[in-house]
Protein backbone atom coordinates (compact mmCIF):
# COMPACT_ATOMS: atom_id res chain seq x y z
CA UNK A 1 0.00 0.00 0.00
CA UNK A 2 2.89 2.34 0.74
CA UNK A 3 4.21 1.84 -2.77
CA UNK A 4 0.72 2.51 -4.18
CA UNK A 5 0.49 5.68 -2.13
CA UNK A 6 3.81 6.97 -3.43
CA UNK A 7 2.71 6.15 -6.98
CA UNK A 8 -0.48 8.18 -6.45
CA UNK A 9 1.50 11.08 -5.02
CA UNK A 10 3.95 10.89 -7.92
CA UNK A 11 1.11 10.86 -10.45
CA UNK A 12 -0.48 13.84 -8.71
CA UNK A 13 2.82 15.73 -8.79
CA UNK A 14 3.37 14.90 -12.47
CA UNK A 15 -0.20 15.89 -13.30
CA UNK A 16 0.14 19.11 -11.33
CA UNK A 17 3.39 19.93 -13.10
CA UNK A 18 1.83 19.50 -16.52
CA UNK A 19 -1.31 21.36 -15.45
CA UNK A 20 0.66 24.29 -14.09
CA UNK A 21 2.86 24.43 -17.21
CA UNK A 22 0.21 23.77 -19.84
CA UNK A 23 0.09 26.76 -22.15
CA UNK A 24 -3.23 28.43 -22.93
CA UNK A 25 -4.28 31.62 -24.68
CA UNK A 26 -5.32 34.81 -22.92
CA UNK A 27 -7.00 37.73 -24.72
CA UNK A 28 -7.93 41.32 -23.88
CA UNK A 29 -9.62 43.88 -26.16
CA UNK A 30 -10.44 47.59 -26.34
CA UNK A 31 -12.53 49.61 -28.79
CA UNK A 32 -11.38 52.78 -30.59
CA UNK A 33 -13.32 55.36 -32.59
CA UNK A 34 -11.39 55.06 -35.84
CA UNK A 35 -11.91 53.10 -39.09
CA UNK A 36 -9.97 49.85 -39.13
CA UNK A 37 -7.54 50.80 -41.92
CA UNK A 38 -6.60 54.02 -40.14
CA UNK A 39 -6.39 52.24 -36.80
CA UNK A 40 -3.88 49.82 -38.33
CA UNK A 41 -1.93 52.73 -39.80
CA UNK A 42 -1.57 54.60 -36.51
CA UNK A 43 -0.97 51.44 -34.50
CA UNK A 44 1.67 50.19 -36.93
CA UNK A 45 3.57 53.49 -37.04
CA UNK A 46 6.76 52.54 -35.21
CA UNK A 47 7.60 56.19 -34.54
CA UNK A 48 4.50 56.44 -32.33
CA UNK A 49 4.92 53.31 -30.20
CA UNK A 50 6.52 55.36 -27.44
CA UNK A 51 3.27 57.36 -27.21
CA UNK A 52 1.33 54.44 -25.75
CA UNK A 53 3.47 51.37 -25.00
CA UNK A 54 4.09 50.77 -21.29
CA UNK A 55 6.72 50.94 -19.82
CA UNK A 56 8.33 52.74 -22.77
CA UNK A 57 6.21 55.92 -22.76
CA UNK A 58 8.12 58.90 -24.09
CA UNK A 59 10.86 56.82 -25.74
CA UNK A 60 11.70 57.00 -29.44
CA UNK A 61 11.42 53.82 -31.51
CA UNK A 62 14.68 53.39 -33.39
CA UNK A 63 15.20 50.71 -36.05
CA UNK A 64 12.48 48.45 -34.69
CA UNK A 65 13.53 48.65 -31.05
CA UNK A 66 12.65 50.56 -27.90
CA UNK A 67 15.06 50.48 -24.96
CA UNK A 68 14.57 51.56 -21.35
CA UNK A 69 17.45 50.78 -19.06
CA UNK A 70 17.80 46.99 -19.36
CA UNK A 71 14.31 46.46 -20.83
CA UNK A 72 13.87 46.10 -24.59
CA UNK A 73 10.82 46.03 -26.88
CA UNK A 74 11.17 44.58 -30.36
CA UNK A 75 8.37 44.94 -32.91
CA UNK A 76 8.21 42.25 -35.58
CA UNK A 77 6.17 43.16 -38.67
CA UNK A 78 3.32 45.44 -37.51
CA UNK A 79 1.52 43.42 -34.86
CA UNK A 80 3.93 41.11 -33.00
CA UNK A 81 5.75 42.45 -29.96
CA UNK A 82 8.46 40.81 -27.89
CA UNK A 83 9.46 42.51 -24.66
CA UNK A 84 12.72 41.35 -23.09
CA UNK A 85 13.03 42.46 -19.49
CA UNK A 86 16.02 42.02 -17.25
CA UNK A 87 13.77 39.61 -15.29
CA UNK A 88 12.26 37.66 -18.18
CA UNK A 89 10.63 37.72 -21.61
CA UNK A 90 7.03 38.28 -22.67
CA UNK A 91 5.93 37.94 -26.34
CA UNK A 92 2.40 39.02 -27.34
CA UNK A 93 0.38 39.99 -30.39
CA UNK A 94 -1.99 42.92 -30.96
CA UNK A 95 -4.36 42.65 -33.91
CA UNK A 96 -6.90 45.11 -35.28
CA UNK A 97 -10.46 44.04 -36.14
CA UNK A 98 -13.32 46.02 -37.71
CA UNK A 99 -16.49 46.63 -35.76
CA UNK A 100 -19.43 44.99 -37.53
CA UNK A 101 -21.82 47.76 -36.45
CA UNK A 102 -19.80 50.87 -37.33
CA UNK A 103 -17.35 51.67 -40.13
CA UNK A 104 -15.73 54.30 -37.88
CA UNK A 105 -14.98 51.90 -35.02
CA UNK A 106 -12.35 49.19 -34.53
CA UNK A 107 -11.19 46.68 -31.95
CA UNK A 108 -7.65 46.07 -30.76
CA UNK A 109 -7.21 42.50 -29.56
CA UNK A 110 -4.27 41.56 -27.32
CA UNK A 111 -3.29 37.86 -27.40
CA UNK A 112 -0.60 36.04 -25.49
CA UNK A 113 0.07 32.46 -24.44
CA UNK A 114 0.79 31.71 -20.81
CA UNK A 115 0.69 29.07 -18.10
CA UNK A 116 -0.75 29.08 -14.61
CA UNK A 117 2.77 29.45 -13.23
CA UNK A 118 3.59 32.25 -15.67
CA UNK A 119 0.42 34.08 -14.64
CA UNK A 120 2.10 34.57 -11.27
CA UNK A 121 5.71 34.91 -12.42
CA UNK A 122 4.91 37.29 -15.33
CA UNK A 123 1.86 39.04 -13.92
CA UNK A 124 3.52 42.46 -14.28
CA UNK A 125 4.34 41.74 -17.92
CA UNK A 126 0.71 40.86 -18.68
CA UNK A 127 -0.53 43.87 -16.70
CA UNK A 128 1.80 46.14 -18.70
CA UNK A 129 0.55 44.63 -21.97
CA UNK A 130 -3.10 45.20 -21.00
CA UNK A 131 -2.30 48.68 -19.70
CA UNK A 132 -0.57 49.40 -23.02
CA UNK A 133 -3.75 48.51 -24.85
CA UNK A 134 -5.72 50.87 -22.60
CA UNK A 135 -3.07 53.51 -23.26
CA UNK A 136 -3.35 52.91 -27.02
CA UNK A 137 -7.12 53.39 -26.78
CA UNK A 138 -6.68 56.70 -24.96
CA UNK A 139 -4.08 57.80 -27.49
CA UNK A 140 -6.15 57.00 -30.59
CA UNK A 141 -9.41 58.31 -29.10
CA UNK A 142 -7.78 61.65 -28.26
CA UNK A 143 -7.66 64.08 -31.21
CA UNK A 144 -5.27 66.24 -29.18
CA UNK A 145 -2.75 63.37 -28.94
CA UNK A 146 -3.33 62.04 -32.45
CA UNK A 147 -3.57 65.27 -34.45
CA UNK A 148 -2.08 67.84 -32.11
CA UNK A 149 -5.38 69.71 -31.67
CA UNK A 150 -8.79 69.10 -30.12
CA UNK A 151 -10.88 68.59 -33.25
CA UNK A 152 -14.61 69.13 -32.76
CA UNK A 153 -17.74 69.44 -34.83
CA UNK A 154 -19.80 72.63 -35.06
CA UNK A 155 -22.66 73.92 -37.20
CA UNK A 156 -22.45 76.83 -39.62
CA UNK A 157 -23.87 80.03 -38.10
CA UNK A 158 -22.22 82.71 -40.29
CA UNK A 159 -23.84 82.33 -43.69
CA UNK A 160 -23.59 85.48 -45.84
CA UNK A 161 -20.32 87.09 -46.98
CA UNK A 162 -18.78 89.54 -49.37
CA UNK A 163 -15.78 87.67 -50.69
CA UNK A 164 -12.69 88.41 -52.76
CA UNK A 165 -9.24 87.03 -53.52
CA UNK A 166 -5.97 88.24 -55.00
CA UNK A 167 -2.46 87.00 -55.74
CA UNK A 168 0.30 88.79 -53.84
CA UNK A 169 3.99 88.69 -52.99
CA UNK A 170 4.44 86.74 -49.79
CA UNK A 171 6.61 89.53 -48.43
CA UNK A 172 3.58 91.86 -48.66
CA UNK A 173 1.21 89.49 -46.81
CA UNK A 174 0.26 91.77 -43.91
CA UNK A 175 -0.15 94.88 -46.06
CA UNK A 176 -2.11 93.15 -48.83
CA UNK A 177 -4.42 91.21 -46.52
CA UNK A 178 -5.24 94.41 -44.66
CA UNK A 179 -5.97 96.16 -47.97
CA UNK A 180 -8.25 93.30 -49.08
CA UNK A 181 -10.28 93.46 -45.87
CA UNK A 182 -10.52 97.26 -46.00
CA UNK A 183 -11.81 97.04 -49.56
CA UNK A 184 -14.46 94.44 -48.60
CA UNK A 185 -15.66 96.43 -45.59
CA UNK A 186 -15.89 99.57 -47.75
CA UNK A 187 -17.93 97.60 -50.31
CA UNK A 188 -20.23 96.31 -47.59
CA UNK A 189 -20.84 99.85 -46.37
CA UNK A 190 -21.29 101.20 -49.90
CA UNK A 191 -23.87 98.50 -50.71
CA UNK A 192 -25.58 98.93 -47.32
CA UNK A 193 -25.05 95.22 -46.71
CA UNK A 194 -24.63 95.51 -42.93
CA UNK A 195 -21.08 94.40 -42.11
CA UNK A 196 -21.37 92.40 -38.86
CA UNK A 197 -17.71 92.18 -37.85
CA UNK A 198 -17.13 88.57 -38.95
CA UNK A 199 -13.82 88.14 -40.82
CA UNK A 200 -12.74 84.90 -42.46
CA UNK A 201 -9.53 84.26 -44.35
CA UNK A 202 -7.51 81.64 -46.20
CA UNK A 203 -4.22 81.65 -48.08
CA UNK A 204 -2.34 79.28 -50.38
CA UNK A 205 1.35 79.53 -51.17
CA UNK A 206 1.79 79.35 -54.95
CA UNK A 207 5.58 79.22 -54.78
CA UNK A 208 8.41 80.58 -52.66
CA UNK A 209 7.55 84.18 -53.63
CA UNK A 210 3.80 84.32 -54.26
CA UNK A 211 0.68 83.65 -52.26
CA UNK A 212 -3.04 83.77 -53.09
CA UNK A 213 -5.18 85.22 -50.32
CA UNK A 214 -8.94 84.83 -49.85
CA UNK A 215 -10.97 87.08 -47.55
CA UNK A 216 -14.62 87.35 -46.58
CA UNK A 217 -16.57 89.75 -44.36
CA UNK A 218 -19.89 88.80 -42.83
CA UNK A 219 -22.98 90.76 -43.85
CA UNK A 220 -26.64 90.70 -42.83
CA UNK A 221 -28.32 91.67 -46.13
CA UNK A 222 -28.30 89.94 -49.49
CA UNK A 223 -26.64 91.87 -52.30
CA UNK A 224 -26.46 91.15 -56.01
CA UNK A 225 -23.03 90.77 -57.59
CA UNK A 226 -22.08 89.94 -61.17
CA UNK A 227 -19.67 87.11 -62.06
CA UNK A 228 -17.10 89.51 -63.46
CA UNK A 229 -16.97 91.67 -60.31
CA UNK A 230 -13.95 91.45 -58.01
CA UNK A 231 -16.29 91.27 -55.02
CA UNK A 232 -18.71 88.34 -54.87
CA UNK A 233 -21.68 87.61 -52.65
CA UNK A 234 -21.34 84.09 -51.26
CA UNK A 235 -23.43 82.00 -48.89
CA UNK A 236 -22.54 79.08 -46.66
CA UNK A 237 -25.44 76.70 -45.97
CA UNK A 238 -26.89 77.40 -42.52
CA UNK A 239 -26.52 74.63 -39.92
CA UNK A 240 -24.26 72.52 -42.11
CA UNK A 241 -21.26 70.80 -40.58
CA UNK A 242 -17.84 72.20 -39.78
CA UNK A 243 -14.73 70.54 -38.41
CA UNK A 244 -13.11 73.07 -36.06
CA UNK A 245 -9.91 73.56 -34.08
CA UNK A 246 -8.83 76.55 -32.01
CA UNK A 247 -5.45 77.98 -32.91
CA UNK A 248 -3.36 80.36 -30.82
CA UNK A 249 0.19 81.12 -31.82
CA UNK A 250 2.32 82.78 -34.48
CA UNK A 251 0.25 83.36 -37.60
CA UNK A 252 2.67 81.67 -40.00
CA UNK A 253 2.29 78.40 -38.01
CA UNK A 254 -1.45 78.15 -38.60
CA UNK A 255 -0.80 75.58 -41.34
CA UNK A 256 -0.40 72.97 -38.58
CA UNK A 257 -4.08 73.42 -37.70
CA UNK A 258 -5.08 72.97 -41.34
CA UNK A 259 -2.95 69.82 -41.53
CA UNK A 260 -4.69 68.41 -38.45
CA UNK A 261 -8.14 69.06 -39.92
CA UNK A 262 -7.14 67.59 -43.29
CA UNK A 263 -5.87 64.42 -41.61
CA UNK A 264 -8.96 64.12 -39.41
CA UNK A 265 -11.20 64.59 -42.45
CA UNK A 266 -9.32 61.92 -44.39
CA UNK A 267 -9.30 59.46 -41.48
CA UNK A 268 -13.06 59.62 -41.08
CA UNK A 269 -13.73 59.91 -44.82
CA UNK A 270 -15.59 63.22 -44.66
CA UNK A 271 -16.24 65.06 -47.94
CA UNK A 272 -15.28 68.72 -48.37
CA UNK A 273 -18.15 71.15 -48.88
CA UNK A 274 -15.98 74.24 -49.47
CA UNK A 275 -12.42 75.45 -48.94
CA UNK A 276 -11.23 75.59 -45.32
CA UNK A 277 -10.81 78.98 -43.68
CA UNK A 278 -9.91 80.62 -40.41
CA UNK A 279 -12.11 83.06 -38.54
CA UNK A 280 -10.50 85.93 -36.66
CA UNK A 281 -11.34 85.91 -32.95
CA UNK A 282 -9.49 89.12 -32.05
CA UNK A 283 -10.19 92.61 -33.39
CA UNK A 284 -8.34 93.78 -36.48
CA UNK A 285 -6.84 92.27 -39.60
CA UNK A 286 -3.65 92.52 -41.62
CA UNK A 287 -1.63 90.46 -39.14
CA UNK A 288 2.01 89.69 -39.88
CA UNK A 289 3.38 86.15 -40.03
CA UNK A 290 5.21 86.31 -36.68
CA UNK A 291 2.34 88.02 -34.86
CA UNK A 292 0.56 85.99 -32.20
CA UNK A 293 -3.10 85.49 -33.09
CA UNK A 294 -6.23 83.62 -31.98
CA UNK A 295 -8.17 81.93 -34.75
CA UNK A 296 -10.93 79.38 -35.19
CA UNK A 297 -9.85 77.15 -38.09
CA UNK A 298 -12.79 75.57 -39.90
CA UNK A 299 -13.33 72.92 -42.58
CA UNK A 300 -16.84 72.74 -44.11
CA UNK A 301 -17.82 69.09 -44.66
CA UNK A 302 -20.74 66.92 -45.70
Amino acid sequence: MKRFGWIVILLILIGSYFLLNRRFEQTYSVIVELPVLKAVEYFGDTTRVGNWMIPFLGKEFDKGKLVREQDTLVMEARTVFDISFKRGQFPFTISVLPDKDSANRSYFLLTYRTTILDMFRNSQFANDARSSLDSLKQYINSPKKLYGYEVRGELVVDTAFLFSSTKILRADFAKESQALFEMLIAEANKRNAGYNGVRIFHFIDNDSLHRTIYAGVGIVKRVETKPEEKVQYKMMPYQRNLLVVDFEGEYDKISSAYTALEQFKADYRYVSMAIPFHKYLDPGFGFSGNQRVRMKVCYPIF
